[in-house]
């Protein structure tokens, strides 16, 4: 496995391209779901939630320089809690993964190829990505680098074209569902920032450590923004009642667009950038997960890993007979695993390891004095 230190930049664009999948695979949606027309101000108030856990994470890992998340866990508690932690986030990336491809495949297979058996669609995502990771993780960002400015441009044109249809009205009552879903039942949808769990593995593919806080930071800010975005452009231009579970809300937006009798169904080139962005989304969770496995059992050669996981993948991805079925796992249940494993267990980890290191250092202080 390649391992070549990424850039500043780069890092940034590989943990923002994460979000940004989710503002494409109808996560906006399932906000506006839950808190109606104040969804735009439950998405500030997660997006700085998300911000602070970006910034305590990097302090947090201050005092481990060069290591992640299995590096602190193993200092804390061994192999035991290692492999613990590494073998819960392998499991987390694929299922999280699988369930997107599904998703993305089954809206593209409705939107524009409904005579072609979903299960080509599915093989040619896992199959990329498998392709794609024999090439380790600094191709990887390298071609992320050139998709995820043409995603965020895409968001943005998308945003500003359909502003021409833009009801204020449908800001409207302001705290949309009532104060409980706006500022304290919406928290949950924090799930969504799932970038973070990158961070945790991502300080030692750094070229310039110093920067890790840069790049945390900066990544959460950039998905916010989007995500707000997305959000608003929903809001204004359909009513927040309108269910769609079955098309991506943003593709109903582009499908609106048209630009003049020369340009019309723009939505095609948009669908064209989704797919790249699903694509880049895919070979960075199977690196993560052959990473981690990397670290956890000392591989030296990782190419069956990496054939293995996209297999897991691509299986996971037909259990259920659709799409709905995998939203109602994600918010029923799947969200919640996220919420305790990522905010609660990881963190915790890293407070007690800062705790532990705080007390060794006094004890060694002691005693040379």
């Amino acid at each position: 496995m390649n391992l070549s230190k990424l850039e500043t930049f780069e890092a940034v664009g590989l943990v923002s391209v994460v979000m940004i999948n989710k503002i494409i695979l109808n996560f906006p949606k399932i906000i506006i779901k839950d808190t109606g027309s104040s969804a735009w101000i439950s998405t500030i108030l997660i997006s700085i939630i998300a911000i602070f856990f970006a910034y305590l994470i990097a302090t947090l890992f201050k005092k481990f320089p060069g290591q992640d998340i299995l590096d602190v866990s193993n200092y804390l508690g061994k192999g035991f809690l290692k492999i613990s932690i590494g073998l819960t986030h392998i499991v987390c990336l694929i299922i999280v993964s699988a369930l997107i491809v599904r998703n993305f495949s089954e809206s593209l297979k409705i939107i524009y190829f409904n005579t072609s058996p979903l299960i080509y669609l599915l093989l040619f995502f896992v199959v990329s990505a498998c392709i794609v990771n024999k090439f380790g993780i600094k191709a990887i960002s390298k071609a992320n680098l050139i998709i995820t400015p043409i995603i965020s441009i895409s968001i943005l044109i998308i945003f500003i074209s359909a502003s021409k249809n833009f009801v204020f009205q449908h800001l409207f009552p302001v705290l949309g569902y009532g104060v409980n879903e706006t500022f304290f039942s919406s928290l949950t949808d924090i799930f969504g920032f799932t970038g973070l769990a990158y961070l945790l593995y991502l300080k030692p593919l750094l070229k310039n450590e110093k920067d890790f806080k840069k790049v945390s930071i900066y990544s959460m800010i950039i998905s916010g923004i989007y995500l707000l975005l997305s959000i608003l452009c929903l809001l204004l231009v359909f009513s927040f009642i309108t269910d769609s579970t079955r098309t991506i809300s943003i593709y109903l937006l582009a499908k609106a667009i048209k630009y003049g009798e020369f340009i019309q169904r723009a939505n095609t080139l948009f669908i064209f950038v989704f797919i790249l962005s699903i694509l880049s989304y895919v070979s960075i969770v199977v690196f993560f997960s052959v990473y981690i496995t990397k670290k956890l059992t000392n591989l030296s050669n990782t190419n069956s890993i990496n054939y293995c996981y996209c297999s897991i993948i691509f299986g996971i991805a037909l259990i259920y007979e659709n799409a709905t079925q995998y939203i109602d796992f994600i918010e029923g249940f799947l969200k919640y695993i996220i919420l305790l494993f990522l905010f609660i267990v990881n963190i915790g980890i890293l407070i007690v390891a800062n705790i532990k290191f705080n007390r060794a250092s006094k004890i060694s202080k002691k005693s040379t004095t």
